[in-house]
């Protein structure tokens, strides 16, 4: 493998210009981007089907290891396999293409890229302990994706045994090699002989590769056996491999998997890599703003309740940018004011002009001042009004049912005003009373929740 000068030389910068300017970098080795170069040395065995790019990926990482190991202090392996996999080599409608549906090929991939991840930490380990070429603190995973899964019918066994199987096949697919040494023990029983097994060495390798979890979540869902009545589809509607082996129909509804993560090694500290709300054109988006709140919130709560070790959160993104192949779906903290057809695949780079969004004001009166409350959005509505000419209907969006002026409030404006000072005042009390007494505590400390930055 020969890298390319320039590149390297471009990261090497990068990660200095983020130490000069105090962010901690996360720097992920494998996001969706096989070479295009190797995807044709590899061939007639399409990409990641093809065994022998393990070793390809354990060259590519040690070169990574020995170029940035010591500038970096998080190192996550692969971004959401189960993303990539599912879409590439179940159904096969997203890159690298030319793969023909199979009842075999999901895992299959999914097997090397677990063992080219265990050789990476493997590697990563070795030039840690032995060389100084590798930061001694830092930390290396890999991130995993999975929506959690609650069952639509809490009295229906047949419901509850889907919504773990859903997190087994998503999630525990990869985590419970690292933990355990093998797939889940529901994966072995319906899958059967198309699931890989590994071979001794390979488990002993796999097994306790990683030293934080990793977690990328957005949303949940509400699960159901696909043979049940309430199923709208039957398990033969699904196709071949993962989706049909995992046999449910979900349907979305608000919460979170960290718990569930937890469980699995309670003594494993947590890095929630991506988080965030995808919005539309608008600047002054006021639901990404009540997203992001009411998520940390129960960050927070995890951390001060739960005593999960979470020792960091991401937020999903720093700017508008390429999401799905356009412009259009914006999940930025910050607008971009991309200059053509915001379907375009090559906006023109004129002003780019960048506006922060409610979102983006808020994370900084988080950061500034390490309480969740006492922070006045009236202020964000107007700045962002003069900066973009919108006119805000925020009662509106809260509230879709509401018609009109929105929501009838029996009450004088002054009584109003003084119920929401004093319930800012009790809550920014509480908040920070809260905080003071979790500084005291041994793990998940604020000071350890850091905002960070990702690179991929």
């Amino acid at each position: 493998m020969q890298p390319t000068p320039e590149g390297v030389a471009f990261y090497h910068a990068l990660l200095d210009d983020l130490e000069a300017h105090m962010m901690q970098a996360v720097v992920t080795l494998y996001h969706f981007d096989l070479p295009a170069a190797l995807q044709s040395q590899l061939e007639p065995t399409t990409g990641w089907l093809n065994p022998d790019i393990v070793t390809h990926f354990e060259e590519f990482a040690e070169l990574a290891f020995r170029e940035f190991g010591g500038k970096v202090k998080y190192w996550a392996t692969f971004n959401e396999p189960l993303t990539f996999i599912s879409g590439g080599y179940g159904s096969c409608d997203a890159a690298p293409g030319g793969v023909n549906p199979s009842d075999t090929n999901t895992y299959t991939v999914a097997h090397h890229v677990l063992l080219s991840h265990a050789k990476a930490v493997e590697i990563y380990r070795r030039l840690q302990e032995k060389t100084s070429l590798v930061d001694k603190k830092s930390r290396i995973g890999i991130v995993l994706n999975a929506e959690f899964g609650y069952p639509v019918n809490e009295t229906n066994a047949l419901d509850v045994a889907a919504a773990e199987r859903k997190m087994q096949f998503d999630i525990g697919w990869f985590l419970m090699p690292l933990v355990t040494g093998d797939y889940p023990e529901v994966m072995r029983q319906r899958v059967g002989n198309r699931l890989p097994q590994f071979t001794p060495d390979e488990a002993a390798l796999v097994k306790g590769s990683y030293d934080i979890f990793m977690l990328n979540h957005y949303y949940s869902r509400m699960v159901t056996d696909c043979d049940s009545p309430r199923s709208e589809l039957t398990c033969d509607e699904l196709p071949l491999g993962h989706a049909r082996d995992r046999g449910i129909d979900d349907t979305r509804a608000p919460s979170a998997t960290i718990k569930w993560l937890h469980t699995k090694d309670p003594a494993a500290a947590i890095l929630l890599t991506e988080n965030g709300w995808c919005g539309d054109e608008q600047v002054e988006n006021l639901d990404q703003l009540w997203y992001f709140q009411a998520y940390v919130e129960q960050v927070y709560k995890a951390v001060v309740e739960d005593n999960i070790p979470i020792i960091g959160y991401t937020a999903w993104s720093f700017l508008d940018n390429n999401e799905w192949g356009s412009y259009k779906q914006r999940f930025g903290l910050h607008y971009v004011n991309f200059t053509t057809e915001t379907s375009s695949r090559s906006p023109v780079m004129a002003d780019l002009t960048r506006i922060p969004r409610p979102a983006a004001k808020w994370f900084a009166h988080v950061s500034t001042t390490k309480c969740l409350d006492g922070w006045a959005l009236e202020g964000v509505e107007q700045t962002a009004v003069e900066e973009t000419g919108e006119v805000a209907a925020p009662h509106e969006r809260m509230n879709p049912e509401a018609g009109g002026n929105g929501v009838n409030v029996p009450w004088s404006l002054g009584e109003v005003i003084f119920l929401v000072v004093v319930g800012i005042v009790v809550l920014c009390v509480i908040t920070c009373e809260a905080l003071r007494e979790l500084r005291q505590s041994n793990r998940g400390s604020p000071e350890e929740l850091e905002v960070l930055i990702t690179i991929e």
